[in-house]
């Protein structure tokens, strides 16, 4: 269950959530990573400097090793996790077990991240 994409989102912002959407986290000046318990945001690279790696999988399949950015746990009550862009246009999704799903984020920079995994579980 691993699928990646490269993508330059607007706003050089992705989400992660439910499908039915979340409470987007409060913005906070210079977090990378901010979340709620229905919606995770990240920042990835500027979109005008290129397109982001972005990777979504089982936790066990995708962890590169080494410490996550991000730790967390997302509320899924339809049981799915999408990937959406600032303009709710969805670029990843995956089924989860769970109305509750671990998410961890690693990126290969602490900002502006052009590789970023998702771990589910």
């Amino acid at each position: 269950m691993r699928h990646s994409v490269k993508i330059a989102p607007p706003n050089s912002l992705l989400f992660i959530s439910d499908p039915v959407g979340g409470v987007v986290p409060e913005w906070k000046r210079g977090a990378q990573i901010l979340s709620s318990p229905s919606c995770i945001s990240f920042g990835c690279m500027a979109f005008m400097d290129g397109e982001t790696e972005v990777t979504l999988g089982a936790g066990r399949e995708v962890d590169p090793g080494g410490i996550p950015a991000f730790d967390g746990v997302l509320e899924t009550p339809n049981r799915a996790v999408v990937v959406s862009t600032v303009e709710r246009k969805t670029i990843l999704d995956a089924s989860v077990p769970d109305r509750r799903t671990r998410v961890r984020i690693w990126g290969n920079r602490p900002t502006e991240p052009d590789q970023v995994i998702i771990g589910l579980g």
